[in-house]
């Protein structure tokens, strides 16, 4: 099977480079458990933003939605950094954990 995502690794590549300039930047250490803290934090953030959005805070809701959007790209970037950082093959996990079901719904649709 191919890749899932083939152009996975060089966006990691990209995204790196932004984080490792954050770190340079602000003097950040991200060793340890830095990256799962972060994505911690991001996900209390798109929890926020989501209860704006769907009016259940006391926060203004006319810019939640793109807020959720932002806080989502960030929960997606820090999750896909954390995966670089603990040597995570997000490929293969990818797809041992949800495209074999691609298999099961092919076989379930010959003898439906």
């Amino acid at each position: 099977m191919t890749a899932p995502l083939p152009e996975l690794e060089p966006f990691i590549d990209r995204l790196q480079a932004i984080s490792d300039r954050y770190e340079r930047v602000y003097d950040i250490d991200r060793s340890g458990d830095w990256h799962l803290l972060k994505m911690q934090e991001e996900m209390g953030e798109l929890t926020q933003a989501y209860l704006a959005m769907t009016g259940r805070s006391r926060r203004d809701a006319t810019a939640a939605r793109q807020e959720v959007a932002m806080e989502m790209a960030d929960l997606i970037c820090m999750t896909l950094l954390m995966a670089r950082a603990e040597g995570i093959d997000l490929n293969a996990a990818i797809a041992e954990k949800w495209l074999k079901w691609e298999d099961v719904m092919a076989a379930e649709a010959t003898h439906a």
